[in-house]
């Protein structure tokens, strides 16, 4: 089955079933193409796996346990620093777009109420996982383009 923005507005309800509100409490990142969220929520941990490879890109919860490298990639201990202790206000893709926009609400080192989003493109090759923060100015993304060999 092909990875539309039809399918894709169906996940996002089920992951607003279960995830609204839930506390960040940990960040994984198996490899440079993935992330894996921890939750809490209502008493429960859920995993929210984020996928970017070209041929296998997708969002879903998980209960399969990956290895992790010894050391951190910078990408994951950046989200650490800015995402756990955060929680989730709201998962949304706008239209049929293959976009995920999770908003997060929490509370900055100096004790201010803080909003931060994580975008999800999956969009094959294109896919990306971007860290906005409360101005919607990019902080950090897993990949970065090189601006010298595009094409115009």
């Amino acid at each position: 089955m092909a990875f539309d923005g039809i399918v894709l507005k169906q996940i996002i309800a089920e992951l607003n079933s279960c995830l609204i509100n839930g506390k960040i409490n940990k960040v994984f990142e198996p490899n440079n193409n993935e992330i894996i969220l921890g939750i809490y929520n209502n008493g429960k941990n859920y995993a929210l796996l984020c996928n970017i490879s070209s041929s296998s890109y997708r969002i879903h919860l998980t209960t399969t346990s990956k290895p992790n490298p010894l050391n951190a990639p910078n990408f994951c201990m950046l989200l650490r620093k800015h995402l756990v202790g955060y929680r989730i206000k709201s998962i949304s893709t706008p239209g049929l777009e293959r976009l995920v926009e999770i908003e997060l609400e929490g509370y900055n080192e100096l004790n201010d109420l803080q909003t931060k989003k994580i975008i999800i493109e999956l969009m094959g090759k294109h896919s990306n996982i971007i860290l906005l923060n409360e101005n919607n100015k990019i902080i950090d993304s897993i990949r970065h383009l090189d601006t010298a060999s595009r094409i115009y």
